[in-house]
């Protein structure tokens, strides 16, 4: 007993060990996702910073060009304004007045005014209206590069203020993330079940392992020969070794099934044929039949057959139909279990609560030890034992589709009478 405790605190401590370090590797990976995050954040608000900071500038360029332009749009006008000036002067009206003797009576000249360059007064006028389009032009330009320049900024500012707007969203959603999921990791203490496929038992071809869970999220583990390397086990895995597989599984939230224990027994070879196996009954060897009539896998067992039909149809075949005694060692397996998968009922391995028979083999958790199917549930099966109690009526046994935990290896009614046929009677054969 001291040795088995210490084992037991061994394991414990292991167990309490392997879930520190997978807390601390979970908080780890956590701090580290998070300081990436707040990094990115970091990286992309300078980026949006050196963006805006770069068109400011190109902004600042073209506004400086566009002032050059109208400086000397200015500086043309005023030397087209000092040109005009200085034409206007010439145009203005000179007299010319010659001083003769009082005594000379010829006709004083008639003044003259001096000629005026009037191509000279359009050209200048023509490019005083130039430059003042020139001007108009360049004040467009620099109030369209104003406003660039302004759009630019508040391009660049509204950038920002989404950037850590969504920054700020998506931190919010992390945090509302995380506070669901504690909620449910908090309100959600009930573990998921765990079921190995194919079932324990006794097997003559090589197997592959898959062990399957009852909820979507969930990861499913196993490790062959005892606790200690466990591996995922959503993948069917090849297996050809007697002894046991352990497994577990563990949902989204953390809720874990404990090990369970799955034996294998890897036979040489099966003297019985296709479809039946060795089944030790009484100090002798009987095959039985591994389906319900008509012993084919995925088809549909046959019902409305009286006893005396089912005990032809197995005469057909060589063989017989199978006593209570063999047909209930073929159901209860080495461990003499109460159900060919266990000693408690349980709903979802066998057809035990519907409303039809479901085709062979389609459960294929409701296998008994030796290998025969559907031996609890889907159809109460005929046996060549007469009942104690009424001699000329004949037992049926291991329930039907509705019969839920009255389906156990034991479970045993007589018919009426052999000849009647029912429909949720069938059999199976034995040799």
């Amino acid at each position: 007993m001291s040795n088995s405790q210490n084992t037991q605190d061994n394991q414990d401590l292991q167990k309490n060990k392997r879930k520190k370090k997978n807390v601390v590797v979970l908080v780890l990976m956590f701090l580290l996702l998070l300081c990436l995050f707040i990094a990115q954040c970091h990286l992309d608000q300078i980026k949006q910073e050196a963006l805006a900071k770069e068109q400011e500038n190109a902004l600042e360029m073209q506004r400086r060009h566009a002032l050059d332009s109208l400086r000397q749009a200015e500086q043309r006008k005023a030397d087209s304004l000092r040109i005009a000036d200085s034409l206007a002067a010439l145009a203005v009206d000179t007299t010319v007045v010659d001083t003769v003797p009082a005594v000379d009576t010829t006709p004083a000249p008639v003044p003259q005014k001096p000629a005026v360059n009037r191509d000279s007064i359009r050209h200048v006028r023509d490019s005083i209206r130039h430059v003042n389009d020139s001007l108009k032009h360049v004040n467009d330009s620099l109030a369209a590069v104003e406003k660039a320049r302004q759009d630019s900024i508040d391009k660049a500012n509204k950038a920002i203020a989404d950037s850590i707007a969504a920054a700020e969203k998506a931190k919010a959603e992390e945090a509302e993330k995380k506070r669901i999921q504690d909620s449910i990791r908090n309100s959600d203490k009930v573990p998921p079940t765990a079921e190995i496929t194919p079932p324990a038992g006794r097997y003559y071809d090589p197997i592959k392992l898959k062990v399957k869970c009852d909820e979507i999220k969930c990861k499913t583990f196993l490790s062959i020969g005892d606790t200690n390397n466990p591996v995922e086990a959503g993948k069917a895995m090849e297996y050809n070794k007697t002894g046991s597989v352990f497994y577990f599984a563990e949902d989204s939230v953390g809720n874990r099934t404990p090990w369970e224990e799955a034996k294998y027994d890897m036979a040489s070879d099966n003297v019985c044929g296709k479809n039946a196996y060795p089944v030790p009954v009484g100090g002798k060897t009987v095959c039985v039949d591994a389906y319900e009539y008509p012993n084919k896998a995925d088809e549909n067992p046959k019902d409305m057959v009286s006893q005396e039909e089912a005990v032809a149809l197995c005469a057909k075949e060589g063989k017989h139909l199978c006593s209570i005694d063999e047909w209930q060692a073929a159901c209860r397996g080495k461990d003499n279990l109460k159900y060919s998968y266990g000693d408690s009922y349980r709903q979802n391995k066998c057809n035990t609560n519907t409303k039809a028979a479901k085709r062979s083999g389609r459960k294929d958790q409701c296998r008994s030890w030796w290998g025969m199917y559907d031996m609890n549930g889907n159809l109460w099966e005929w046996t060549s034992s007469p009942s104690k109690d009424h001699p000329n009526m004949f037992l049926v046994a291991g329930g039907a589709w509705n019969t839920n935990n009255g389906s156990k290896c034991t479970e045993s009614k007589f018919s009426f009478y052999p000849q009647n046929q029912y429909p949720s009677v069938g059999f199976r054969c034995c040799r």
